[in-house]
């Protein structure tokens, strides 16, 4: 996960805006939080294995590590990611609703997904300065 990566995917997702296209907005938007906690997950826990997880456990295991180590708790402050469980219970229900062939109002969840983007991007930007270090 680079600076030039993430640059990339947001310029995609501000096209799908301005063209109307909100779900393939939302889904891009969706990847690139999913991509940005695990490369957050991965740089303090090294050793970490995605491999056979479900979207569901690596944020929960991404909540846990935030309690426990003491780095990560200098980079993202635990009160600010109040907001990810919430969101992680909307999109869920979004995804299962998504199957089920009903049409939700995508433009919310759109909105949530950019401020727990904020929020993660800031932690990732912080550990991509330390890393340069």
């Amino acid at each position: 996960m680079t600076q030039k990566k993430i640059q990339y995917v947001l310029n995609q997702i501000k096209i799908c805006k301005e063209n109307s296209f909100f779900i393939e907005a939302f889904i891009k938007s969706y990847h690139l939080n999913i991509e940005l906690i695990k490369f957050i997950l991965l740089k303090s826990k090294p050793n970490y294995q995605f491999k056979d997880k479900k979207i569901k456990n690596i944020i929960n295991d991404f909540l846990n590590e935030i309690t426990n180590d003491q780095k990560l708790k200098s980079i993202i402050n635990k009160k600010n990611l109040k907001i990810v469980k919430p969101w992680l219970i909307k999109i869920d229900s979004y995804f299962k609703n998504l199957k089920l062939g009903a049409i939700i109002n995508t433009k919310p969840l759109l909105s949530e997904n950019e401020k727990v983007f904020g929020i993660i991007n800031i932690s990732a930007t912080k550990l991509f300065i330390m890393s340069k270090k």
